[in-house]
Order: structure tokens, then C-alpha cells, then sequence
């Protein structure tokens, strides 16, 4: 039950276990060269057996100190440029070069390199005295030809120590000064491990070194008659593994952090230097497609669901560097794919991710980074690259082109696969990349298919043609990773289970991103605040019958975008932020608020700026949106109410969020996602969030930073079940229920043609004149028009709108199950290309005429904070329904209301829940105060309007605090957190305004 038993029991299986003719053998200890960091015996050993001709020029330049000297060369060598150079690139002086590894042939292009690849030589070293100064050893230490690569501290739980004892041992008994063997980048990684967990290191900075968990999951399960950390010695360090890391994996890199200098105040850029090394669950991704995709061959696709956290960019460059070198077996001598492509969904490509791709590459060249326009894009396609780096916008321009590309394959990596997959953007990548068949655009004749004379084609031909370019295509595979996978998502790039559910390749999950401590849980800290408003009249007879639906949409955007609306949500954000958030983060937190829309975006930061000179804060906000808004006679840009504010027009929104006189960044859908501020601690939701885009928006806030410890959500709007609604699919895995019934495609059809609208023979005339080589488009606009007629004579306007929800259901399933099934329909197709011009040509909805502005009473808008709260998630895999349209949802006519019940719906309740009794004695609270001598004196004096607001309080207060002992209950209520603010600023309004309340 020792520690030494577990060192044996480990040594033993390494040193018993062959894996492809390779497998450890044990060296002693004391063959352990300390200066030099090597096992001496071992190097010479592995480099006369291998490059014999080598070593003897070699020994004509050194003579009887050859050995000496080589191993000398060695250690310098791995001190001044790493362990994982050395061994991928070898070592060389006067004129003699030595190979230090030889890895794993993959294909049958060089037989010989396999018998080199035998000769390696892997030891397990026990009880490794590493230290110049002291006896200090390291459990085990394993190595590659004599050169230390990986060191694991074993510890056994039956004699009381675990995981913990080993992390203590490593950074406060082992000081890195000095020490050759544990300099940064000389050994790959450093392991701690118990009975029943793993977690290592790459780079030892004594009481600073952080080790990071490497287990199969949150915890390891649990392995019949062996330890639950098995996995580490069975599959990571076997020695066909650990050369793979080696040659494929282990990564030396430099990130670029930006961060405030407050001596040059401006934002400044540090190195980082990192060494990697895979995690378990990046391992298994890459290992797993590769076995699978040996099996499969080209045209599938694969779903890999990692969320944030995962470290994305590095399973994405090892997996294109994978597939460059892919091959059915190892007699093999063509590669599986001929090129790959990455494909990023940001109009700028993803820094991040094309340096991790540049840092793998061992061959100049082999990258190709798309970075200027569409014709680099042809030339590099043409030139036949091996990695291709772009954005999805670039497929579509080059469609055509593209289609000159026969015979080749490719597999195409996309970084956020819902974003950029799903909907038309997709069928412009796979004609883009088609080989066999015509372009969308038939205005070329077209080419002979599968060898066969050219035949004249009608547009029926032409249609099935274009049918088959949607599906599934045999030389193109697709890789898609996403966090948070949407049905369509699923259903396309999944894989079926026995059960019928689609299902990713491969996950790494919310819940285990969270529970490794790589990212933050944002649901932890989250307060809901809600806001009333009463209805203005004068009796009950005054009460009008509307229109429910339309109604709610009006009071709703008439009352959130009222300014005293607006006023008040932004007083409690400042109050938030400036006792709360400011704190937070040794002092530089950040906070971002999300508004419905581009217009709120500029009110917002109005109303805040203001409110901020008002409080005298050292700091401001900036704004983040798109394009221009036109308000008051204006017109704004970000650009421009930035500089107004005080940002250089040089400095982007992002570094200006670094400066600490920027501390807020108000958005409305701009830097919703995608954006990367790990100062950002609270955020604040003035916006409607649903599904995918709850977690995405939240999401903003789990990244990781020095000192942040939590994060913060203050919603306005969303329901707290609505948010744990939104992220229960995707904490664990996801798994879409069922597929999508292609029956429904027929069903709209029949509701469609029940309008009598149109017939066959025009649907036909139009798809005819559609596929016909044309320069103009006129002879397509008769049909299409006649339709648009019959269609605005219908006097019901509910009808009118129904028959436009249904071609709109039929054309967004069409288009999407024509990408997930093979099917030919040539009937369905032509309906589908018919009614997506005609639902362009119907004319827009008209807006609402409704006015309901004089009927809400905004002296009566309460916001009111409804306490803060902890939101769970249930640890269960999540589920998603399949696709499916209603044509008649949401066409049926809306109920009619009276609009104090409309008004009672969206609040729910009025007011802030007082009692009569409560509402006398506030008003007897007030009268006293408004007519205090000493409240009006220092009210109506010389002094800022932060200090008038605090000495309001402040007597408020002394007020409330003289019913302590009468009538503690009405005490209790209105000094409570959530009420106190909010009656203090109504009696302060109205006495400003000189009213009784």
C-alpha cells in the first residue's frame, strides 16, 4: 500500500507493454548525468546504432573526446533553444548533423525510416536525483533517447497523501534556480498524480507554478481491477503516444496579452512564453477523427462541441496539420485530403488562430493565410496549398472559379460552425468547392458529366443538378466546432445513435470547463430587476379595447425607451458598479451593457455620461455599434460619440477598454459575441436573450484574469428561468431528439396552394425562364408580379399575412433539409426557387399605427431590484427538438383587450407591493421633509447635485428610523436594499418638481 509500490506497479506495465515493436525499458539512476541533464549512456547508445557514419566524423573531429563533446553539444543545445526543438530538428557542428528522434512513418513513402523508428530508445528512470545542490529526486522521469521528457510525482492516497502533497512538493521543494533538469521548455511536461486524479505543468516558477487538471472528465471513473488514472500510462505515455506528441502536439509559442501601462498611458502588448502540451481531452479529439476518418474516407462530417475554455485555436491547428498528412494506412503513398481550409467566420481573421497554425507548421510554406482579397484566395487554391486559412465571405465571390478544381479533396475546418454553416452561406462553400457539376450561375454551358457526351439539358436537368450539389459531396469532408451547437447544427453535422438522436463527435462541456477552472460560471452571481407602470385616466369608463399583442409590443418599447426609464436603469447600473464592481479584479473591472438596439445604444451612453459627471467619477463609458443612428437631429457613430468622449480616433474600442477612464462599454449587438475582455465582470442586460445567444451574450464574461474570482449579471428584461432555459442544452453534451420529418416540406406546400394564387404552369413558366442563359432579368418579373396582384386583392389582411408566414416556413425548411437529405424532388425545388422571388416581391408590412403614449403613467415606473440569486443547471446531457415550421403560426388574429388588463399583464403587479398603511406614512415622512426648513436650505443651496442626493438619503433615514420602536414592520419595509433606493429617488423627484406625492 506504499508509494513505492505505485511507482513499481506503473514501471512494470511500461516496461512489459509493446506498441508497435517499441516499448520502455528501466536505467539506473545513477547513469544520470546532473550538469548535463541526460542519461549519457542512453544518447550514445540510440546515436551509434542510428546514424553509425554520422558518429564517425563525428569522432575524426573530436577524437577520444567525441562522446564528451556530444553530450555537451546536446545539453547546450536543448538549454539555449528547448527540448521539443532539439528533437524535431536535431543537433549539429562542424559539419555533422544528428538526428536525436525518428518518429513514425505515415505512409509507405519511405521504407527505411521505419526500422529507424524501431531503434528509438524510451526509459523509465525511478527515484531521478535531478539536483546539483541536494539529493532531491523525482519519482519517475521518462526519456527519449536519454533526453528527459516527461516527470510524473506519484502519490498513493492509502498512505494519506493525494494529488495535493505532490502540487506542495513541486513549488515549494523544488526551486527551478539553478537546476538544469528543470529549466523551462528542457522537459515537455511535469505530472502530478494520485490513485484517482492527474494534473500537470509545463513550466515550473516554484510557489507561482500552476497545475492545471488532466483527467478524462470532471472526475475519473471509476476502471474495474485497476487505479482510475490508468489512462495516463496506457494511453498517454505508451511510446507510440508520446513520439506523437512529440512530433505533433508539443508546441513552443508566444501569446500577446495587451494591458495598460500606466507609465506610457497607452495600451501595450506582452509576451507571453508558453510550452503546450495537449490536454487529455484535445489528445482524444485529434486521435479519435484520425482513426475515424481512416475508416470513413472523404464526404462526412464531424461535429465537435468544445466550449469555451477547450483551447479551440490549438485543436484546430492540430487537427489541419493531422489531416495534411492523413493516410488511408502506412503502405499508403496519397494523402486523404489535398488540401485543407480553415474556415473562420470573423471578417477579420482570427490572429489567435492563424499564429497557433503558423507556430505548428515544420515546413515553411505549408500555411497559407487569405488576408487581402478573393484572387489570393484562386491562387492559393491553385497552387494547390496545403493549409488554407479564410472567412466564409470569401466563398461566394470566388464560386465559379473554384469550380475548375476536379478531382481533388478536400476537408474544411469551420471555427464556430452555427455561425457560419447553416443556410445559404453553406451551399456557396459546397459548390465552391464541387467538382462535378455546374454553378448556380448556368450562364457557361455545361460541362459533360462522369465522361458521357454532352447532351442538350433542359431546366429540368438543370435542377436536378442543382439538387445534387446540396448534399453530402464524396470529396469534401467538413469539421465543425461550436460550444453551443444548434439543431440544424446537429442534424447536419451530428452523428445518428442507435437511439435516432444525432449526436457531436466529440465533447468538452460547459460543466467540465467550469469545474477545471478554465472558465467562470456566469449564472452564479445573477439579479433580476423588474419595472411597473400604471395606466392614466381619469375612470373606468376611459379604457379602450386593443389589439393585445400589438399593444404589449408598443408599452413595452414606449416605456424602455422613455428617457425617465432610461434615467433610473442607468442610476442603478452606476450605483452597481461604483460600490460593487469597481472593486472588483484588484480594482480594474469592467462592465458591459447590452440594449436592444442601436438607437438605445446612444441613449444610453447619453444619460450615462451624464450621470457619471454628475456622481464626479473619474471615468466614462464608451459605445460599440454599427453604422449610423439619427436622434435628435443628428447623426451618431460609435466613432464619433467615442471621440467625443475623450477616445483617439487611433484607439480601437477594445484597447480603449483597457484605459482606465473607460470602464463601461455599452452594445447592442456589436461585441455580443466573439469579443475577448477578461476584465469584464459584470454585465448588464437591457435586452431580450433567447437560446444560443443567452449563452453567448453571458458568456462574455467567463474568461479568466488575474484576480477575478466571480462575475456579475444585473437583467432588466429576461426571466431568470428564461436564462436557465437557454443554457441547460448545452452545460453537458447536446443531443438533437429526432430529425427532421421532410414530410412537413409537403405539408406547407398543400396549405400554400389551398390561396389559389398561382398554378403549375406559371411555377414552371418561371423556373424555365429562370435557368435559361440571360443578361437581363425582365421576362422574370410577369409571373412573378401577376401572383403579387391576386395576392394584394385579398381583402383580409389576417389572410394576406398568413399566406406570406407559410412561404416563408416553406423556403427556410426547404433550404434547410435540401442540405441534410438526398432527396430529388424536382416539383419541391421549383416551388422553392419560385417562392423565393415571390416572397421578395410582396410588398413589406406595414407598421404599427397605434399610440398609446398618453395613456401610461410614467410618474408611476418603478424598477425594482428582485434580490440576486444563484442559477443551477441540471447535470444532464442536453436536448434539442428538430427543425419544424408551422405556416400558420402566429397568423391567427390577435385578441382584443382593454389596456389597463394589457398593462396589468406586463407588469404583472403594481407598484412596489406597499400596504395602505405603508403609502400614509410615506406621505406623512414626505410632507415633514419638503417642508423642513434645513431639508430646503441645503436642497435649494449651492451644492452638486451628488451631494444634494446623498444628504436626501441621509435624512430620509433619520426619518424612517423614528418609527423603529412604533411600527418596526413599515421601519423594515422601507429600509430594505431593494426599496430604499427606489423610494428615496421618487420622493427626491417630486420634490424637485415641487409636488405632492
Amino acid at each position: 500500500m506504499t508509494e513505492k509500490r505505485f511507482e513499481e506497479y506503473i514501471e512494470n506495465y511500461l516496461t512489459s507493454t509493446h506498441q508497435n515493436g517499441l516499448k520502455y525499458h528501466s536505467t539506473n539512476t545513477n547513469l544520470y548525468i546532473r550538469e548535463l541533464g541526460l542519461v549519457g549512456s542512453e544518447v550514445l547508445a540510440f546515436v551509434k546504432a542510428t546514424q553509425p557514419k554520422a558518429y564517425e566524423n563525428w569522432q575524426a573531429h573530436f577524437g577520444e573526446q567525441a562522446d564528451e563533446k556530444l553530450l555537451k553539444r546536446l545539453s547546450t543545445e536543448i538549454q539555449a533553444n528547448g527540448v521539443i526543438r532539439v528533437l524535431r530538428e536535431g543537433i549539429r557542428d562542424k559539419g555533422v548533423y544528428f538526428d536525436m528522434v525518428y518518429f513514425e512513418p505515415k505512409s509507405g513513402l519511405n521504407p527505411e525510416h521505419q526500422q529507424k523508428y524501431l531503434l528509438n530508445r524510451l526509459s523509465v528512470v525511478r527515484q531521478l536525483k535531478y539536483s546539483l545542490k541536494n539529493e532531491n529526486s523525482i519519482d519517475m522521469v521518462l526519456c527519449i533517447n536519454g533526453i528527459p521528457i516527461i516527470g510524473l510525482e506519484l502519490k498513493n492516497q492509502f498512505t494519506g497523501q493525494d494529488i495535493n502533497n505532490a502540487i506542495h512538493q513541486y513549488k515549494f521543494d523544488r526551486d527551478p534556480k539553478n537546476e538544469p533538469l528543470l529549466q523551462f521548455k528542457r522537459m515537455l511536461v511535469h505530472f502530478v498524480v494520485d490513485n484517482d486524479s492527474v494534473g500537470m505543468t509545463s513550466k515550473l516558477s516554484g510557489s507561482e507554478t500552476k497545475f492545471l487538471p488532466y483527467n478524462r472528465g470532471i472526475v475519473n471513473p471509476i476502471v474495474e481491477n485497476d487505479y482510475k488514472v490508468s489512462y495516463l500510462w496506457k494511453e498517454v505515455l505508451s511510446p507510440e503516444s508520446v513520439l506523437d506528441i512529440i512530433e505533433n502536439f508539443a508546441l513552443e509559442t508566444t501569446e500577446l496579452e495587451k494591458e495598460w501601462d500606466d507609465k506610457s498611458g497607452r495600451v501595450i502588448e506582452k509576451k507571453k512564453e508558453l510550452l503546450i502540451f495537449p490536454r487529455y481531452h484535445q489528445l482524444d479529439v485529434i486521435r479519435n477523427l484520425r482513426n475515424q476518418i481512416k475508416v470513413d474516407g472523404t464526404g462526412h462530417y464531424y461535429l465537435i462541441q468544445h466550449t469555451t475554455g477547450s483551447g479551440k485555436s490549438y485543436s484546430i491547428g492540430w487537427l489541419a496539420h493531422t489531416l495534411t498528412s492523413l493516410y488511408k494506412n502506412p503502405t499508403e503513398k496519397t494523402r486523404i485530403f489535398d488540401t485543407v481550409i480553415v474556415v473562420t467566420d470573423r471578417k477579420v481573421l482570427d490572429k489567435q488562430l492563424q499564429k497557433t497554425l503558423k507556430d505548428l507548421e515544420q515546413t515553411a510554406g505549408v500555411v497559407k493565410a487569405i488576408d487581402k482579397n478573393s484572387q489570393q484566395l484562386k491562387d492559393a487554391l491553385a497552387k494547390g496549398n496545403d493549409i488554407i486559412v479564410t472567412t466564409i465571405q470569401k466563398f461566394g465571390v470566388i464560386a465559379d472559379e473554384m469550380s475548375k478544381l476536379r478531382g481533388r479533396t478536400f476537408g474544411v475546418i469551420i471555427d464556430e460552425v452555427h455561425s457560419s454553416q447553416t443556410g445559404e452561406t453553406s451551399k456557396k462553400l459546397k459548390k465552391s468547392l464541387s467538382v462535378n457539376l455546374p454553378q448556380m450561375n448556368l450562364a457557361a454551358e455545361p460541362e459533360p458529366i462522369y465522361g458521357e457526351e454532352k447532351e442538350e439539358e433542359d431546366f429540368e436537368d438543370l435542377i436536378t443538378k442543382d439538387l445534387l450539389t446540396r448534399g453530402k459531396q464524396e470529396h469534401i469532408s467538413f469539421f465543425g466546432f461550436t460550444g453551443t451547437p444548434k439543431n440544424k447544427t446537429l442534424e447536419l453535422f451530428g452523428r445518428k445513435n442507435e437511439q435516432g438522436q444525432f449526436v457531436p463527435f466529440h465533447s468538452y462541456t460547459m460543466k467540465q470547463s467550469i469545474a477545471e477552472g478554465y472558465t467562470l460560471d456566469v449564472l452564479e452571481h445573477f439579479m433580476p430587476y423588474k419595472r411597473w407602470f400604471k395606466l392614466k385616466k381619469e375612470d373606468d369608463n376611459d379604457d379602450l379595447e386593443l389589439p393585445e399583442g400589438k399593444v404589449k409590443r408598443e408599452l413595452v418599447n414606449y416605456v424602455d425607451s422613455h428617457p425617465e426609464t432610461i434615467r433610473q436603469k442607468v442610476a442603478i447600473m452606476l450605483n452597481q458598479f461604483v460600490n460593487h464592481t469597481q472593486k472588483q479584479i484588484r480594482g480594474r473591472a469592467r462592465a458591459m451593457v447590452v440594449v436592444r438596439s442601436r438607437k438605445h445604444c446612444v441613449l444610453f451612453q447619453q444619460e450615462m455620461i451624464k450621470q457619471m459627471k454628475d456622481l464626479r467619477l473619474p471615468y466614462s463609458c464608451l459605445v460599440a455599434f454599427s453604422g449610423s443612428v439619427h436622434h435628435e437631429g443628428s447623426e451618431h457613430t460609435e466613432s464619433s460619440l467615442n471621440s467625443d468622449n475623450g477616445l483617439q480616433h487611433s484607439v480601437s474600442i477594445p484597447d480603449g477598454l483597457k484605459d482606465p477612464r473607460f470602464r463601461i462599454l455599452i452594445v447592442s449587438s456589436k461585441f455580443q459575441t466573439g469579443f475577448d475582455e477578461p476584465l469584464i465582470h459584470t454585465m448588464f442586460v437591457d435586452k431580450r436573450l433567447g437560446g444560443v445567444q443567452a449563452v453567448q451574450t453571458l458568456s462574455r464574461l467567463n474568461r479568466k484574469a488575474s484576480g477575478k474570482t466571480d462575475t456579475f449579471v444585473l437583467d432588466f428584461v429576461n426571466e431568470p428561468e428564461e436564462i436557465v432555459m437557454a443554457f441547460q442544452p448545452f452545460y453537458t453534451s447536446t443531443f438533437l431528439s429526432g430529425e427532421t420529418d421532410s414530410y412537413k416540406l409537403y405539408e406547407l406546400e398543400t396549405e400554400v396552394r389551398k390561396f389559389q394564387l398561382y398554378t403549375k404552369f406559371e411555377v414552371d413558366e418561371f423556373c424555365k425562364l429562370f435557368y435559361e442563359d440571360r443578361k437581363f432579368d425582365q421576362l422574370l418579373q410577369t409571373p412573378i408580379g401577376r401572383v403579387v396582384e391576386r395576392w394584394q386583392a385579398i381583402e383580409d389582411e389576417s389572410k394576406r399575412e398568413e399566406f406570406r408566414s407559410i412561404i416563408n416556413s416553406y423556403c427556410r425548411l426547404y433550404s434547410y433539409i435540401s442540405q441534410i437529405m438526398d432527396f430529388q424532388d424536382k416539383e419541391l425545388e421549383k416551388q422553392f426557387i419560385f417562392l423565393k422571388y415571390l416572397k421578395k416581391k410582396l410588398p413589406k408590412r406595414k407598421g404599427s399605427t397605434l399610440d398609446i403614449t398618453d395613456s401610461v403613467d410614467l410618474d408611476s415606473l418603478r424598477i425594482q431590484k428582485i434580490g440576486e440569486m444563484k442559477l443551477s443547471l441540471e447535470d444532464k446531457e442536453g436536448s434539442l427538438d428538430p427543425m419544424s415550421e408551422s405556416g400558420t403560426k402566429g397568423t391567427k388574429p390577435e385578441e382584443i383587450d382593454l389596456l389597463s388588463e394589457i398593462i396589468r399583464k406586463v407588469n404583472e403587479v403594481h407598484g412596489l407591493n406597499l400596504k395602505e398603511e405603508d403609502k400614509v406614512h410615506l406621505n406623512n415622512v414626505y410632507k415633514r421633509m419638503s417642508q423642513s426648513e434645513e431639508v430646503q436650505k441645503v436642497m435649494q443651496g449651492d451644492n452638486s447635485e451628488a451631494n444634494k442626493k446623498q444628504y436626501w438619503n441621509d435624512m430620509l433615514s433619520r426619518f424612517f428610523l423614528e418609527y423603529v420602536n412604533d411600527n418596526f414592520d413599515f421601519y423594515k419595509t422601507v429600509e430594505s436594499p431593494d426599496k430604499k433606493p427606489i423610494i428615496a429617488d421618487l420622493m427626491l423627484r417630486q420634490f424637485l418638481r415641487g409636488n405632492n406625492l
